[in-house]
């Protein structure tokens, strides 16, 4: 059998985290679940990770990338195939949220885990940043995609886009909270379609 790879076994522990805290909670992701999790020993999890909380700096950063790819893939999507005008940024919003809300539905669990590990790095000393981080970064790509939109769409919007990313987020965060308690997607779609009736009145008409 050919040797494992450090790269490797760092995805492998990653991914079995990611399982491990969906499932059961950060509290109970102690590096002997994840590894044994993974199908690795302790050794190997320490080999791969200084510690624990190691390991759950990379998840949160790790997650942050696959979020962002997902919001960046639904914009860019939208943005392809948008028409001028003031229906075509309406259009752009509705197919990218409908598109997170896909996202949230197939795998909710990830979503949870995300949650989790926010909450965890908002109260665990030497992590706290990682929150903060990780909703900068968020802010940051829906802002490049609402400029992009706008471009393609030659309409212009009523002030900075920093300050109508936020907007969208919180529109997300909404939306990922209410299917993990309800597991009700026409709460989500409602959501969505209020959310774009707020952000097209941002939108300045010519």
């Amino acid at each position: 059998m050919a040797r494992m790879s450090v790269e490797k076994r760092r995805e492998l522990l990653l991914e079995a985290a990611f399982r491990v805290i969906a499932r059961d909670g950060v509290d109970r992701a102690t590096t002997r679940a994840i590894s044994a999790e993974a199908e690795m020993t302790l050794s190997t999890f320490h080999y791969v990770f200084d510690s624990r909380d190691d390991l759950l700096a990379a998840l949160v950063q790790r997650g942050t990338d696959s979020e962002i790819s997902v919001i960046a893939e639904a914009l860019t999507a939208a943005a392809d195939d948008l028409v001028e005008g003031y229906d075509g940024i309406r259009l752009m919003l509705r197919e990218s949220l409908i598109g997170y809300i896909d996202g949230v539905v197939a795998d909710p669990e990830r979503e949870q885990a995300m949650i989790s590990l926010n909450q965890y790095a908002r109260q665990t000393t030497g992590l706290e940043w990682l929150g903060a981080d990780m909703y900068r970064r968020y802010y940051a790509a829906i802002a490049d995609g609402l400029t992009l939109a706008a471009v393609q769409a030659r309409v212009e919007w009523d002030r900075p886009v920093t300050e109508l990313a936020p907007l969208l987020v919180a529109a997300t965060d909404g939306i990922t909270l209410a299917y993990l308690n309800t597991r009700d997607r026409s709460i989500c779609d409602r959501i969505a379609e209020a959310t774009v009736i707020l952000m097209l009145g941002h939108v300045v008409r010519r």
